[in-house]
C-alpha cells in the first residue's frame, strides 16, 4: 500500500563552495574571470517542479531515465547491499521526482524492499505516488528538503538522489545529510549532470553545477565514504552521456 504524507561552458577547476554556483571561468593574462549565478531557492525550485510536474513523465520517457539508471545501479552492486539487509531493507530516494530512479532500482532486485521518497514539490510527489504504485512498489512519501531530512540517524540501507545535488549551492551539505540517515555499511548512490553541451543547457535553465568526475569523487570522500565508484549515464533523446552516476559506502 502506498502512503503519502505532505509535511510540510564548464568550470576550469574545482569550484569553491559558496552561495553562488560557478557557471564558467577562464583566464586572460593575469586576470581570472568567474561567472557565477545565484541558485534557485528551495521555494522557487519547488514551484518550478510543480509547474513542470504534469509533463515530467513525458520528459522521463524522452530521456529513457528508467533504462538509463539501470546500468550504473547494476555496476554499483546496490542489489547485493540490499540483499544483505534482508526483506525489510529500506531505501530513501531524495528528490524522487516521478519515481524513475526507484523504479529502475526495483527492476534489478530479486526481492522487494521498502521505498521512501521525499521531494520539495508536492505535485511531483503526486506523480511519484501514482507511477510507483502502478509499478508495484511499496512506498511512503513526504514533502521535505534534502538539506533537512525528516528521518532518524541510520535509518536506511540505501540513500540515493538523481539530479538533485547539482541544484544546491553546497552539494556536500546535502550529502552529509544523506549520510546521516544511512546505516553503517549502507550505500549512497547519486546521479549528477556532467560537463557537456547538454549539461551547459541544463546549467543555464536550472542554475545547476556541471559536476566533473573529480568533483563528485571529492564530495564523497569529504563525507568519509569509501568504495567509491562512478560510471557515465547515457540518456536518450540525443542527450548522450549527459550525467555521471556515483556510488560509495559508509564504513561499518
Amino acid at each position: 500500500m502506498t502512503q503519502f504524507e505532505n509535511n510540510g561552458l564548464r568550470p576550469s577547476h574545482t569550484p569553491v563552495m559558496e552561495d553562488a554556483i560557478l557557471m564558467t571561468s577562464g583566464r586572460i593574462g593575469s586576470w581570472e574571470i568567474l561567472l557565477k549565478r545565484r541558485p534557485l531557492s528551495s521555494t522557487d525550485l519547488a514551484n518550478r517542479y510543480d509547474t513542470v510536474s504534469g509533463n515530467w513523465e513525458r520528459t522521463a520517457g524522452r530521456f529513457q531515465l528508467e533504462a538509463a539508471y539501470q546500468k550504473p545501479l547494476l555496476a554499483s552492486q546496490v542489489a547485493t547491499v540490499l540483499g544483505q539487509a534482508g526483506p525489510q531493507a529500506q531505501v530513501l530516494d531524495c528528490g524522487v521526482g516521478s519515481g524513475s530512479l526507484s523504479i529502475a532500482l526495483d527492476r534489478i532486485l530479486t526481492d522487494p524492499v521498502i521505498f521512501h521518497g521525499i521531494d520539495t514539490s508536492a505535485k511531483m510527489l503526486v506523480q511519484a505516488r501514482s507511477k510507483m504504485q502502478s509499478a508495484g512498489l511499496r512506498a511512503h512519501f513526504k514533502q521535505a528538503d534534502i538539506l533537512s531530512l525528516p528521518h532518524d540517524d541510520q535509518s536506511f540501507d540505501v540513500v540515493m538522489a538523481a539530479h538533485v545535488l547539482e541544484h544546491l549551492p553546497d552539494p556536500k551539505r546535502a550529502l552529509r545529510e544523506m549520510v546521516r540517515v544511512l546505516k553503517p555499511g549502507g550505500m549512497v548512490f547519486v546521479c549528477a549532470t556532467r560537463p557537456s553541451l547538454f549539461g551547459a543547457l541544463i546549467q543555464l535553465k536550472w542554475r545547476t553545477w556541471a559536476v566533473t568526475e573529480e568533483q563528485g569523487v571529492a564530495w564523497l570522500r569529504a563525507c568519509q565514504l569509501t568504495e567509491i565508484g562512478y560510471q557515465p549515464v547515457h540518456l536518450g533523446a540525443c542527450a548522450g552521456v549527459a550525467s555521471t552516476a556515483f556510488w560509495a559506502r559508509l564504513p561499518k
